[in-house]
């Protein structure tokens, strides 16, 4: 067993992006039950050992992650090098989850043209044609950046557009004398 644990731990630590149980078996030639397993003894080890890592699993998926009260450690270091620009335009993109790019501009400006290509560039979110109006939409790879899940996102965005919607019910209007 310490020999699976041993390259469970080299692959999930050289594959920082994460791996998925089906590439762990494939790779080690090894039943997912003892990979699994491996994965288990390895996080006992960890706590049991106050290491500054642990293994998450997500689904069929594994990745090594910090512990959070080290984070404060390497925050300087994972900061973006994102302009302040580019972040408002992502966020609001992901806000919306996917958006038409001319609603983007009308919203952030000629210089979200951009930004979006920037953001393009960087693989953070991709674009389409839909009806002849080119679509802007996030990319799995803005998930991995910023180490959210789908579904988690999913959910967040649901409370920021029920909060705001709810806020906007609350303003009341002024219509003049």
């Amino acid at each position: 067993m310490s020999e699976i644990k041993e390259k469970v731990e080299a692959l999930v630590f050289a594959f920082g992006e994460g791996i998925s149980l089906e590439e762990l078996c494939r790779r080690l030639k090894a039943d997912p039950l003892l990979v699994k397993k491996a994965v288990t003894s390895l996080n006992k080890s960890y706590t049991e050992n106050k290491s500054a890592f642990f293994i998450v699993t997500e689904g069929d998926f594994y990745r090594m992650r910090l512990r959070d009260d080290l984070m404060y450690l390497v925050q300087e270091n994972l900061k973006t090098d994102m302009s302040k620009g580019v972040l408002m335009t992502l966020s609001v993109i992901a806000i919306n989850g996917k958006m038409r790019q001319s609603d983007l501009v009308k919203t952030r400006g000629s210089v979200s043209y951009q930004h979006i290509k920037e953001l393009v560039d960087r693989g953070l979110v991709t674009t389409y044609l839909d009806d002849g109006k080119k679509v802007v939409k996030l990319s799995p790879t803005f998930y991995e950046y910023f180490d959210v899940d789908t579904k988690e996102f999913k959910e967040l965005e649901e409370n920021v557009k029920a909060e705001a919607k709810k806020e906007s019910e609350q303003t009341t209007q002024y219509t003049g004398n």
